[in-house]
């Protein structure tokens, strides 16, 4: 019987984190047993199985690091395992290192599967400095957001989450203090990090600098945070429709010069200097849930996008019952695809002509497939089985606006609607 495909491609490294995470159970026993209490052993994992009814050749992706994947039922979309090791050294210092296997796109190497890997030093109980690879923590969900047993959704909103970052290279630095019977918490964070798409697309944000506060108080936390970055987009397959439109930017012909050089600047993030804010709160009373986030991220017209989703749930003993809305909108407006064939056909004759107005229609097509406009409604239930264990089924609605389907792996400019069922398995060792 031959394995599933995602399995098939996991990396020697992603095997080796599995057997890891199989003896971590054992292992912390047997530390425990010798009484070693500085090294502590945990893991995490889903095992998810869901149906997606879209257009034929569209892929959903909970997040953009997620290989194209067409199939009906997919195994891959939800599935994974972590493993965490955490070393005390002393009191003040702390090594932390998390490993999280799952399917990723064929240009991730082994290195992304490391998910944290950093040095913390607390020179008191307020203070925390962190070096290394570390969650950006600029969101509600920066710390456990491939932890399912953490939240009572199947997976995080994805108009919020699918595109934000969730590690950095860098540093960080926080300081938690009280005030009455609130908790204060501020941080300061710089460095970089990298997102690995299919098709060999990578997505570097750069000089990363910013910082959050929080403040957490009889069940209701809030949390603010802004941070700045300076993103370089590597896309091989659109080099040769870029350096198309280099060229006709430089034709002595005005309105075509223009136009060429708006898609262009339309398609590149290259040197774009984006900033996020964010707000969010969520409360947890009385058997009662509810959350929400916004962002809002400004810069060049690629790169500039509002996002956000609301929840509320309902516990009645082990069974949560809850409802996620989330949307997602561009800030710019659709290309409108260039006539140039009747402009150019007698400078340069009507076969050239016809190739350059395909270029200009395959260029707008682009501008626009790279646009988010979506919104979801998700429906779902969760029953906690034990302490460690929760069960959930959850079903999504999703409609995606003309000209918004960036979310989507391979989708159209036409709009459309989609549906998400899924069912997983949360769990924590």
């Amino acid at each position: 019987m031959n394995p599933p495909p995602f399995l098939s491609r996991l990396s020697l490294a992603g095997w080796l984190v599995l057997a890891s995470a199989a003896f971590a159970g054992p292992c912390a026993a047997q530390v425990a047993d010798h009484g070693v209490d500085n090294l502590r052993f945990s893991a995490f994992g889903t095992l998810g199985a869901a149906y997606v009814d879209a257009p034929a050749g569209w892929v959903y992706r909970r997040e953009f690091s997620q290989p194209l994947n067409s199939q009906g039922t997919r195994l891959d979309l939800d599935s994974r395992l972590g493993l965490q090791v955490n070393y005390s050294p002393s009191a003040a210092i702390e090594l932390v290192g998390q490993a999280n296997l799952r399917r990723r796109a064929p240009v991730a190497g082994p290195a992304d599967a490391v998910e944290w890997a950093f040095a913390a030093w607390r020179p008191n109980a307020d203070w925390t400095l962190r070096l290394g690879r570390v969650n950006l923590d600029a969101f509600l969900m920066s710390d456990h957001r491939s932890v399912g047993f953490a939240y009572p959704y199947a997976r995080p909103p994805t108009e919020f989450y699918a595109q934000l970052p969730s590690s950095m290279n860098g540093v960080d630095a926080a300081r938690v203090w009280n005030d009455g019977s609130a908790q204060w918490r501020a941080k300061v964070l710089a460095g970089h990090s990298r997102l690995s798409f299919d098709n060999s697309n990578t997505l570097d944000l750069r000089r990363v600098l910013g910082g959050m506060v929080s403040r957490e108080s009889d069940g209701l936390l809030m949390r603010v945070s802004a941070f700045q970055a300076r993103l370089f987009f590597s896309a091989p397959p659109l080099q040769p429709l870029l350096a198309g439109l280099d060229g006709l930017a430089l034709l002595p012909v005005p309105g075509v010069a223009a136009q060429a050089g708006e898609l262009r600047s339309r398609m590149t993030l290259d040197n774009a200097k984006p900033t996020y804010v964010s707000v969010g709160a969520q409360v947890d009373r009385d058997d009662w849930l509810l959350g929400g986030e916004l962002v809002r991220v400004t810069g060049s017209v690629p790169v500039s996008f509002s996002a956000g989703y609301v929840s509320l749930g309902r516990r009645w003993g082990p069974v949560t019952v809850f409802g996620v809305a989330g949307r997602i909108s561009r800030s710019s407006r659709p290309a409108v695809a260039p006539v140039w064939e009747g402009t150019l056909a007698p400078l340069i004759g009507p076969a050239a002509a016809q190739q350059v107005q395909f270029l200009g229609t395959s260029a707008a097509t682009v501008v626009n497939s790279l646009s988010p406009k979506q919104s979801t409604l998700a429906l779902g239930t969760r029953w906690d089985l034990g302490p460690r264990l929760a069960f959930k089924v959850q079903w999504d609605h999703i409609r995606v606006a003309e000209n918004g389907s960036s979310l989507w792996g391979a989708g159209s400019t036409v709009a459309t609607r989609a549906n998400v069922g899924a069912v997983v398995l949360d769990f924590v060792f």
